[in-house]
C-alpha cells in the first residue's frame, strides 16, 4: 500500500485569469498558496482482476471503461493501471468548497498511480498531466491554478503564456511576514457548496455573449493581481488586504452567482467589526470566505461564528503532492 497526502488551495490574487477563454488570448497572472488541509490517497493492489474503487461512493469494476468517477477512470487510463488495484480517498474538507479538491484529488491520483509503477514523475509533468485531463480529455471549464498549486504548494506566483505554457515563482516574501499572513487570514466554512463548473461555464457564456465588456473585468483583476503580489513582496499586508476588497467588489460584477444575500450578510459583518477586505475562495457561491484582518481576530471570529459560520484555522504548505507512506520502503 501507498499513501500520497496532497494540499488544498486557496487563491490570493488574479483569480479565474487562468481560464482558458480568458488566458489563452491575453496570458494569466495569479497568487496562490497551498494550505495544510489535504486529500489522501491510499493505493494497493488487489489479487481479483478488478478496480475497487471507495470515495464518496463505492465502486467495483470489471474494466476501467466501466469506472464511473471520470478523474479516477481517465487517470488509470493515462498511467495505465487498468486493473488489479485498489483505490481509497479522503479529505480534510468537502468537496465543492472551493478550495481546488478536485483539482488535489486528481494530481495525488496521478502521482500515486505513477509511483506505484515505479516511476517518479517532476511536479511539472503532474500539474500538466492533471491539466490536460481536467481540460482537454473531460472538457471541464477549469484553468491551470489548482493543479499547480496542489502539484508545487507554497506560495507561488503562476505566470500562464497565451501557449499555456506555466511559470512558477516562489513568492519573494519574508517569513516574518509568512507569519503575519497566516495569523492575519482567516477562513470561514459557509456550511453550503456549489458546483464551480456551473459557474465557471456561466463565465465562459457571458464572456462569448459579450467579450469586451468580460475581458476588461479580467484585465483589472490581473492588474489587482499584480498589484497585490508587489504587496507581499514589499510587506505591505494591510494594503494587501485593501486589495482583496476591490477585487471583491470587481469580481462580483461578473456573475450573479458570485455571491448571494447571505454571503453578502457575512461579508459586510466582517468588515464592520475589522476585517480589511475578503473574498470567496473558488469560483464563488458558496464554501469557504477569506478575510484579511489585522487586528480583533477574536471579535471577528466570535461574531461570525455566531451568525454561522465555521473557522478553519491554517498554515501555508510548502511540499505540495508527496508520497507519505509506502509498505515497502517506509
Amino acid at each position: 500500500m501507498i499513501v500520497i497526502r496532497t494540499p488544498l488551495r486557496i487563491s490570493l490574487g488574479g483569480g479565474g485569469t487562468d481560464l482558458p477563454f480568458y488566458a489563452d488570448k491575453f496570458g494569466a497572472s495569479l497568487i496562490t498558496a497551498a494550505i495544510n488541509k489535504y486529500v489522501y490517497i491510499t493505493i494497493s493492489p488487489t489479487i481479483q482482476k478488478d478496480i475497487k474503487l471507495n470515495y464518496s461512493q463505492t465502486e467495483h469494476a470489471e474494466h476501467v471503461t466501466k469506472v464511473k468517477h471520470p478523474l479516477i477512470r481517465e487517470a488509470l487510463i493515462h498511467t495505465n493501471n487498468l486493473t488489479n488495484i485498489e483505490i481509497h480517498s479522503s479529505s480534510d474538507v468537502l468537496s465543492g468548497t472551493g478550495l481546488g479538491s478536485s483539482s488535489s484529488f486528481l494530481v495525488g491520483l496521478l502521482n500515486g498511480l505513477n509511483y506505484y509503477n515505479g516511476n517518479r514523475v517532476s511536479k511539472y509533468k503532474l500539474a500538466e498531466d492533471s491539466s490536460h485531463i481536467i481540460m482537454d480529455v473531460l472538457k471541464e471549464p477549469a484553468g491551470k491554478q489548482d493543479q499547480y498549486a496542489a502539484a508545487f504548494g507554497g506560495l507561488s506566483h503562476l505566470r500562464i503564456n497565451t501557449n499555456g505554457k506555466v511559470i512558477v515563482t516562489p513568492i519573494n516574501i519574508s517569513q516574518e511576514n509568512v507569519d503575519m499572513l497566516e495569523k492575519n487570514l482567516m477562513l470561514f466554512y459557509t456550511g453550503f457548496t456549489r458546483s464551480a463548473n456551473d459557474i465557471l461555464g456561466e463565465q465562459k457564456k457571458k464572456a462569448e455573449q459579450n467579450e469586451t465588456e468580460i475581458f476588461n473585468y479580467y484585465h483589472e483583476i490581473k492588474k489587482i493581481g499584480e498589484a497585490s503580489l508587489k504587496c507581499l513582496e514589499k510587506g505591505d499586508l494591510r494594503r494587501f488586504g485593501e486589495w482583496m476588497n476591490i477585487h471583491w467588489e470587481l469580481k462580483r460584477k461578473i456573475t450573479n452567482n458570485m455571491s448571494n444575500s447571505k454571503i453578502d450578510e457575512w461579508y459586510a459583518l466582517a468588515l464592520a467589526n475589522g476585517a480589511i477586505g475578503g473574498k470567496v475562495i473558488g469560483a464563488g457561491g458558496g464554501g469557504f470566505l477569506l478575510f484579511y484582518v489585522e487586528k480583533n481576530h477574536d471579535k471577528v471570529k466570535q461574531i461570525l461564528e455566531t451568525d454561522g459560520l465555521v473557522h478553519i484555522p491554517f498554515k501555508f504548505e510548502f511540499e505540495g503532492s508527496r508520497i507519505v507512506y509506502d509498505g515497502k520502503h517506509f
